[in-house]
Formats: structure tokens, C-alpha cells, sequence
């Protein structure tokens, strides 16, 4: 998939992904002269095109107000409007800091998920599992042989074969990712797997941390 997410957007496009962002907690709106905080952008439109007093006070009381405003059409109510674009860019800026992470150390994928599903559809369900195991088999003996140019050798690894073994180790993290999604599509409950990792990574955590603790009290 394109990457999407730039902390610097020099065109249009990039703009457009990338036009409200977090930084230190708070959502900010930019475009290709500013920056500024959302709530500040929501006061000046209150105050320039609003029909209430509400840019006067508090940022609590205002979006309070902001939230009544949403019972009105925003086609009928500017304040309403204002209320609208602040909600949705808001969402924007939390989808952006989640395909953000996704982006930097997700697995990558497919533009093309239906192309997979045919697969599946053409070939049958047993054959993908089967060439899974198969991908499984040749990224393993990737990362074995990789370990073994690394490690102590009569004769020295030249860097062209560590580039090598480096190259064919990404290359079947690439064959094994496309046949896992398959996976998930033959097996389905996306959902499900998810918060098996998130609990994993979360015993982790806590693993990681304790043994922090641990390390602390052997000093």
C-alpha cells in the first residue's frame, strides 16, 4: 500500500492525509503557511462566523457547547457547522496517529486483498495451508543460513553474501505475510486474533517491566 502519513506534506495530497495531526495531546490543524491548535482554529470560526458568545469562555465550557451545537442541521445552523468540522477533523487526527503506527511498524500488505481471496477460491483452501507451511519452511532456512554467515566461519562471509542472505530473508517474510492473510481469510475472526496479540504483547509488557524491577533489586 502507498504510504500515506508525512509529518512534513509538500503537496496537495500529502496535505490532505495529513492536515490535522497530535502533538502533545492536543489535535492541530496546518495547512502550507500554519500550523495551529484545532481548538484555537474552532474559537476563530466561532468568533468570525458564530452565532453565540462561546469562543469567550473556557476550552471545557466550549466544547461543551460544541457538542449541544451537533442537535442542529449544519446546514441550517453555522455553529452547528463549526461544531461538525471540529468532530471530524478531531476523528481524523486519531485515525491519522493510528495509521501512523500501522505505517512505521505494522505488517505490510496489499492494496489488492481480493486478488488473495482468489486465490483461495481457485486453488482451495488445503492447498494455500499447505503452501503456508511451505513459505513458513523457506523463511526459517532463510534466517538459519543468515545466523550461520553471521556466526564463526573457517572462511570469512563476504558482505555481498550478508546482503544476499539479508535480501532472501525479506523476501520470504514478504511470501509468508501474503499466505498469513490468507490464513486469516480461510480461518476468519480478524478480530479475535487481534486481541490475542494485544494480550501477548501486553504479558510482555509486564514481563519486561518486572524484570526491570528484578534488575533493580540485584544492584
Amino acid at each position: 500500500m502507498v504510504k500515506t502519513i508525512f509529518d512534513n506534506p509538500s503537496n496537495f495530497i500529502a496535505l490532505m492525509h495529513n492536515c490535522v495531526f497530535i502533538k502533545d495531546g492536543d489535535v492541530w490543524y496546518r495547512d502550507f503557511e500554519r500550523e495551529i491548535p484545532l481548538m484555537e482554529l474552532a474559537r476563530n470560526l466561532n468568533k468570525a462566523y458564530g452565532d453565540s458568545d462561546a469562543s469567550a469562555v473556557n476550552d471545557e465550557a466550549f466544547s461543551d457547547e460544541m457538542y449541544d451545537d451537533l442537535q442542529f442541521k449544519l446546514e441550517e445552523d453555522i455553529d452547528s457547522f463549526i461544531a461538525t468540522f471540529y468532530m471530524a477533523l478531531v476523528g481524523m487526527a486519531e485515525n491519522r496517529e493510528r495509521l501512523k503506527i500501522y505505517e512505521t511498524t505494522g505488517l505490510p500488505t496489499t492494496a489488492y486483498p481480493e486478488v488473495l481471496q482468489e486465490c483461495i477460491d481457485t486453488y482451495g483452501a488445503d492447498k494455500q495451508i499447505d503452501q503456508t507451511i511451505g513459505e513458513l519452511s523457506e523463511l526459517v532456512k532463510a534466517l538459519l543460513k543468515h545466523r550461520h554467515l553471521e556466526g564463526e566461519n573457517v572462511n570469512p562471509t563476504s558482505a555481498a553474501d550478508l546482503v544476499k542472505a539479508r535480501t532472501d530473508i525479506l523476501e520470504r517474510t514478504a511470501d509468508v505475510i501474503i499466505m498469513l492473510t490468507q490464513i486469516i481469510m480461510i480461518f476468519g475472526d480478524r478480530d479475535f486474533i487481534e486481541r490475542i496479540i494485544e494480550s501477548k504483547v501486553y504479558r510482555q509488557r509486564r514481563a519486561l517491566a518486572e524484570g526491570d524491577r528484578w534488575s533493580e533489586l540485584l544492584k
